[in-house]
């Protein structure tokens, strides 16, 4: 059993990053408490290709570690493992002998997670299933191949294991594929060089075989061309029907990635032919290959947070981040779930915010500032303090650290987080998040301070609630520690709740006067109510009039339950109606209410290319119009709630 300090160490690494980063901190703790550290000199071979498969799956802590596999043109170099990567996975999954060797390219230090622990792991958590589902676990040999050398790669999503991909494609991956429509062919008499010349003259790697009423009866690929004709001595001028690969594989318009993958994998193939009904007995609309779903992959949420963790440049970051909401908008096209659509873009705008830090700690290394001996915490707060953010809005954040012990130290502690919080709010600007308006921002001197003085914040606002407190209230309550010692996070969440119980819970009446200063957003629910003046005139305010009234309705009523540390919108109602069951309909419809509210704000956002805030009525048709007003009256049933449950109704 590893030491307390051992295991602290080794659960602070493992949760920056995934898929351990998507972990609750006990299941991870849990980890990190059976973990081996392993040290391998340089050239120490870890393991070797062909060698049963080790109890262990591997997380580089420290050093450089190279994975090769042998071809028949001789060791290939097929992926470099550092800082946080995980391998030996696929062996693990399936119980099988190494497909590579791992050797140390220096000296490196190295986290083994027992089998069990990591398969339960998997198990019980879908985003860490996600992760490896995936295929980019650098112990799956099948991304990094091509891109390294000139040979093609071998392994491919035959190694996947069946199980974790199908669970996670079936639920989690809907993205539906665009196969390639400009579809090479020939009929299957074509002598085999004609249709070679074709190929090329077309620059592609495969050619369909189709019958008289043009439906696939056979592909040829440039592998057959090789091992077929030139291998065997097959003349050139035989037709193409003797080499080609035959039944073909045949899949509908309109199929996802998951419904690809499981069917390749299930046919050992690397192409389908799309055909108008799913069956090789209609005409071809066109053709997918493995390369074409590997791509899309790369917009694969956790293989987005991968390459953003590992990114090396802020430029790179931006354009990471840029692709991100590609995929986001493509979740909401196809009407995936808000809530798990909100859960991915926040493991990536917490990734972003995780470079963005160790950038600016880099810079400031760089520039010889002194480090002070404290833990700090990065703040994010508002959308993004709740996890609910899907277009980029403006920033909130901020920083607090621990409370210097020496006079000299405050000032060294002063310049150096305010300089990081400068540093990182340049960065995340350059990704395309605009400074925040009323500057909270961890770049302000009043929003980057020490514990004591946050909890002085938050004591003066909690006592004295006037119009400037609850403002802040309603953006800093929900602060949510992204990175750094999150523990500075949880003490102060556990502050505000110490401070309305301990005799100022009047600070829960003014506050629920706050969450009412909104009105429902319908006048008798026949009439938008738009904004009157300004740049925004005759446009509806969704975030004002619909989001804001439940974000605080919800943040109002889990204080006043003494809730721990829940920010979530979803998940505040979704614990409402568990405990407060004779209004469990009620806060059930608020959570669905908001998730519509969110919908539309964020493809308002996509389509006009803001923040999507302000919507023009008449662009919503009549279903649209209807579900909103339909959500709006549950926004005013949550507003009645309030009033009755604190007494606004009686004054």
């Amino acid at each position: 059993m590893a030491s307390n300090t051992i295991v602290k160490r080794v659960h602070d690494f493992l949760k920056a990053f995934p898929p351990f980063s998507y972990l609750e901190k006990d299941r991870l703790m849990a980890i990190a408490t059976v973990v081996q550290v392993q040290y391998y000199a340089e050239n120490d071979v870890i393991f070797a290709e062909g060698d049963p498969t080790r109890p262990f799956t591997f997380v580089m802590q420290k050093g450089k570690v190279e994975l090769s596999k042998k071809y028949e043109e001789g060791t290939q170099l097929i992926d470099i493992c550092d800082e946080g990567d995980v391998f030996g996975v696929r062996a693990v999954l399936n119980q099988l002998p190494y497909l590579g060797t791992a050797v140390a390219a220096e000296d490196v230090i190295i986290y083994a997670i027992p089998k069990a622990i990591f398969n339960k792991m998997l198990a019980d958590n879908n985003a860490a299933a996600l992760f490896f589902a995936s295929g980019f676990a650098a112990g799956s040999p099948i991304i990094h191949a091509e891109k390294r050398s000139n040979q093609p790669s071998k392994a491919k999503l035959h190694f996947f294991d069946n199980q974790i991909i199908t669970r996670y494609m079936s639920t989690e991956d809907v993205l539906i594929v665009n196969p390639t429509e400009d579809v090479v062919s020939c009929a299957p008499n074509t002598p085999i060089r004609a249709a070679a010349e074709k190929m090329h003259a077309r620059r592609v790697g495969s050619i369909l075989i189709t019958n008289a009423a043009q439906y696939p009866i056979g592909i040829a690929t440039d592998s057959d061309f090789t091992r077929k004709v030139v291998a065997k001595g097959i003349p050139p001028k035989a037709p193409i029907h003797t080499i080609m690969s035959s039944p073909v594989y045949t899949i509908a318009p309109h199929s996802t990635v998951s419904e690809y993958i499981v069917k390749m994998i299930r046919h050992k193939v690397k192409h389908l032919v799309v055909t108008q009904d799913g069956t090789d007995q209609s005409p071809i609309v066109g053709i997918a290959s493995e390369h074409d779903i590997l791509l899309m992959h790369g917009n694969d949420p956790a293989i987005l947070v991968k390459r953003m963790l590992k990114a090396r440049s802020i430029e790179k970051l931006a354009k990471i981040r840029d692709r991100a909401d590609q995929l986001i908008y493509n979740y909401l096209k196809q009407e995936v779930s808000v809530d798990f659509v909100t859960e991915i873009m926040t493991e990536i705008n917490d990734a972003l915010i995780y470079r963005a830090i160790k950038f600016s700690e880099e810079r400031l290394e760089r520039e010889g500032v002194a480090r002070p001996n404290l833990a700090f915490c990065w703040l994010s707060l508002g959308s993004e303090g709740r996890g609910e953010q899907l277009h980029r809005t403006d920033q909130d954040n901020a920083i607090v650290y621990e409370d210097p012990k020496e006079e000299e130290e405050k000032e060294i502690a002063r310049h150096y987080f305010l300089k990081l919080g400068e540093y990182a709010v340049e960065i995340l600007v350059a990704a395309g998040f605009e400074p925040c308006k009323g500057n909270i921002m961890a770049s302000n001197p009043k929003w980057n301070q020490p514990l004591s003085v946050w909890k002085t914040y938050f004591s003066d606002w909690i006592g004295l609630p006037d119009p400037t407190s609850l403002l802040n209230s309603s953006i800093f309550f929900d602060l949510r520690g992204t990175h750094g010692k999150t523990e500075l996070a949880d003490e102060l969440y556990q502050y505000i709740l110490q401070q309305i119980e301990g005799g100022r819970g009047g600070f829960l009446h003014f506050m629920a006067r706050n969450t009412l200063r909104n009105p429902p957003p319908l006048s008798f629910f026949k009439n938008f109510i738009v904004e009157r003046s300004g740049d925004n005139k005759d446009l509806f305010d969704i975030k004002m009039r619909s989001m804001l009234p439940l974000t605080d309705a919800a943040r109002l009523l889990t204080l006043a339950e003494g809730f721990s540390n829940i920010n979530n919108t979803f998940k505040r109602f979704e614990k409402l109606a568990q405990i407060i069951p004779n209004r469990a309909e009620l806060f059930n419809e608020a959570a669905m209410a908001y998730e519509l509210f969110i919908r539309q704000r964020a493809m308002n956002g996509f389509k006009h290319n803001n923040s999507g805030r302000f919507i023009q009525p008449k662009d919503l048709n009549k279903i649209e119009r209807q579900t909103l007003r339909t959500a709006f009256k549950t926004v005013n049933n949550v507003q009645l709630y309030v009033k009755h449950r604190f007494g606004l109704s009686f004054q």
